[in-house]
């Protein structure tokens, strides 16, 4: 054995001890404090006062935020604690002895090795808070602010509708700039969906995407005090979007999915396929990915696959977590002249300086055509529909000016 597979292999133990350690630590903390919330709701205090008492102050949004909560809560818990108790079923009666153990270790690695490594991290590594840095840049971004919205209605319409735009711009950027990429593929990297999943983030991406919503909403005239609310409210329906097909096979939900995100909008986000690769970058409102012409319903007739195109061991945790960094930076190593070595770093993933073709936007434009009636979205059919449209208002002005 070489030195660097025996280095990989003392990697791989050291990482599967920390995943261990993670699993018994987070889910320690998850379970003591969710038994000891219901407990105390019977006193009228945890998760039933938490509900309870902003409903009194007419916090309202406070009490739908904590119901959100409880309720993702309640779903990882079980999305976690189902797929282990099924996986250790299946291999009961078919695997005697220890390799029984292995593999389910294995089967449990493959779906939340990532989630609880990321966690761990976030946990451990010091680092600014995303509410912490949005007070720390505020005063000096805000100086450039045309306004301030008031607290009307109104004004928290289009405060959300602002966060929903900044959404989309870090979001997309995030897919379309490569280094922004390396940042957001731990989020894409594993090869099935669940709510832990929202764990896993490469922890210098927060950053950047406060940056983002910070600038954004600030030259937009949103006033500081929305921001909480909206964040709260965002987060924790981007959790539940991530919720397993396990746990909620469809995810359409109904009239829903044409005024909100659903699972089953990002499912379609975290595929690979051609058709669904860099589309629906939007969190709770779909008005922007439709405005611009990047959201994209499931097709029935193109199963998702999850994870990112390059092959990647998904139990690798140090390949999912550095890996895009590292072959970004031989890119750049490698690249002849300046200009190329930055282009690589601006370029989307999967530019070269010879080639386009396995951009994302490449693969997909090749996949619509060789498959033309799968392009049909609510935004094409309304656009034909104009057009048409005009066209007929056209040739009955032909018409009329002929008759005339």
């Amino acid at each position: 054995m070489s030195s660097a597979e025996k280095l990989n292999r003392n990697l791989r133990i050291a990482e599967n001890a920390i995943f261990v350690f993670a699993f018994g630590f987070i889910m320690y903390k998850l379970l003591s404090s969710y038994g000891l919330a219901f407990f105390d709701s019977i006193k009228g205090k945890g998760y039933i006062g938490a509900i309870t008492s902003p409903f009194a102050k007419h916090d309202y949004y406070m009490s739908v935020v904590t119901v959100l909560i409880i309720l993702n809560t309640t779903f990882i818990l079980w999305e976690i604690l189902s797929f282990l108790f099924q996986v250790i079923k299946q291999e009961k009666g078919n695997t005697p002895g220890s390799p029984k153990y292995k593999l389910v270790f294995k089967k449990f690695s493959v779906n939340y090795k990532t989630s609880f490594l990321s966690l761990l991290i976030h946990q451990l590594l010091p680092k600014l808070l995303l509410v912490n840095t949005f007070w720390v840049w505020l005063p000096y971004i805000q100086k450039f602010s045309l306004f301030t919205a008031n607290l009307s209605w109104y004004s928290w319409i289009y405060g959300y509708l602002c966060w929903e735009l900044s959404t989309w711009i870090f979001h997309f950027s995030s897919h379309r700039v490569r280094f922004l990429w390396c940042l957001h593929a731990p989020h894409h990297a594993p090869s099935e969906i669940n709510m832990t999943v929202n764990w896993v983030h490469f922890f210098a991406e927060s950053y950047y995407s406060t940056l983002i919503h910070l600038v954004v909403l600030t030259l937009m005239g949103v006033n500081p005090v929305m921001f909480l609310v909206i964040m709260s409210i965002d987060a924790a329906w981007g959790v539940f979007t991530h919720v397993s097909e396990r746990t909620l096979k469809n995810g359409r939900m109904g009239i829903l999915q044409h005024f909100l995100i659903t699972p089953a909008h990002h499912r379609v986000h975290h595929a690979k396929n051609p058709l669904y690769a860099d589309t629906n970058f939007a969190f709770v409102l779909p008005f922007w990915d439709w405005l611009f012409g990047t959201l994209q319903p499931y097709k029935e007739e193109v199963k998702v696959e999850y994870g990112v195109t390059r092959d990647l061991d998904v139990t690798n945790f140090s390949d999912l977590y550095f890996g895009e960094l590292i072959l970004l930076w031989r890119d750049v190593k490698s690249a002849e002249g300046i200009k190329n070595k930055l282009l690589y770093i601006v370029m989307p993933p999967g530019w070269t300086p010879v080639s386009v073709a396995n951009t994302a936007l490449s693969l997909r434009r090749d996949f619509l055509k060789a498959n033309p009636g799968l392009d049909t979205t609510s935004r094409t059919r309304i656009a034909n529909a104009l057009r048409s449209g005009f066209k007929a208002i056209r040739l009955e002005s032909d018409d009329a000016f002929q008759d005339a």
